[in-house]
This record gives structure tokens, C-alpha cells and sequence, in this order.
């Protein structure tokens, strides 16, 4: 049986199995779960008198979930700006750091990405994609390979950069308010036809 966390109606589900006369064994395998899972279950419930988790000792959280909130209001609210820049502004209770404001952006789903720099995709560029598309719907590998795809990479030798973050979920790069800045053309163009190629 796998080893997972019981929620606690499961908990005491379990705790009402065993009163009836069923094994920790017998319990584990109705539950789902691994027989020690059960067997420390039952010694808490004995222990205690309930399910409930024990109190964990540890370092104490940093920020409350009001202060949580407030980071990811200001990020949505602008989603160019920093994460030291949210830490001057939101007024923490207590010293809060910089990696410690990313943790809990991070935690709301919000990652700093590197901004689309994309023209949006008209219905010009929709069609003309379609037919390019169709045009080469025939293609063998032969004629495949007479293409050469060019590609970029970057590379960093420190790991600040300098180049501009912004705050958003998944699959949220292409819209509107998401993209920055305007590229030539020609470079659109090729993006819009999802292939930079040149016939040897």
C-alpha cells in the first residue's frame, strides 16, 4: 500500500473501523493506505484522545496571510515590478526578505518569466500561417532535410542579468498585458509562421 496523509474524516473513519474489531491490517487495506500509517494512528488516537496532527516545532512564518495576499495583489497589480520593490512596499510586521516575498509569489502560482516579445497574431498572419502550412502538408522527410533550422541560445556567466522579469501564472505569456516591447518585421513574420528556415 502507498503511504499518503489521511484527512481527518479518513482519520477518524478509521479510528471508528478498528473500534469494531478490525485489525490495523484490516483497517489499512479498506483506507488505502500502509498498515503503520494506521498503526500510529491509533496509538495518537489512544495517546491524545484525537486525530488531529501534534503541534510541530520549527521556525515560526514570516509573514501572515493577510501580508501573503497583499504580495500577490501587488505583483497582479503590476507585474513588472520586483520582488525587493514589493518588500519596501508592503508594510511586514517584522524583517521579511527578498527570497522570502518570491517563495510566497511563487506559492500563489506566479513565477517570474521573461516577457514575450511578440507581435500579436492577426488574422492576416493566422491565414497566411494556414496556408503555409498547407503548402507543405505534402512534404517528405527527403525535402525536410534540405531545411536548415536556425535556433538561438544564451548563455550567463553571472546570475544577474538584468533583464527584465514578469510576474504571471502558466500559459498566460501571450496575453495582452503579458508581453512587452515590439520586434522587427521580419522577425514577427517568421514567428507568426512558427519556422525561421532557409533552403540550402
Amino acid at each position: 500500500m502507498v503511504r499518503r496523509k489521511l484527512s481527518i474524516a479518513e482519520r477518524w473513519q478509521a479510528v471508528g473501523m478498528s473500534q469494531t474489531g478490525l485489525s490495523n491490517r484490516r483497517v489499512a487495506q479498506r483506507v488505502g493506505v500502509h498498515h503503520s500509517v494506521i498503526d500510529r494512528l491509533m496509538d495518537r488516537f489512544q495517546a491524545t484522545g484525537t486525530v488531529e496532527d501534534r503541534p510541530r516545532s520549527g521556525r515560526p512564518r514570516k509573514t501572515t496571510p493577510r501580508e501573503d495576499r497583499l504580495i500577490a495583489r501587488r505583483a497582479r497589480r503590476d507585474n513588472f515590478t520586483t520582488a525587493g520593490r514589493i518588500r519596501a512596499g508592503v508594510p511586514f510586521g517584522g524583517h521579511v526578505s527578498v527570497r522570502t516575498v518570491i517563495r510566497r509569489l511563487n506559492a500563489q502560482h506566479l513565477l517570474a518569466r521573461r516577457p514575450i516579445k511578440r507581435p500579436e497574431l492577426t488574422a492576416r498572419h493566422r491565414i497566411a500561417r494556414l496556408n503555409w502550412s498547407r503548402d507543405h502538408l505534402q512534404w517528405n522527410i527527403r525535402n525536410w532535410r534540405r531545411v536548415h533550422w536556425s535556433d538561438e541560445s544564451r548563455f550567463l556567466l553571472r546570475p544577474v542579468d538584468g533583464r527584465v522579469r514578469v510576474w504571471r501564472h502558466r500559459n498566460t505569456a501571450y496575453r495582452d498585458k503579458k508581453r512587452h516591447g515590439h520586434n522587427s518585421l521580419w522577425w514577427g513574420w517568421c514567428h507568426c509562421m512558427g519556422v525561421l528556415f532557409f533552403q540550402l
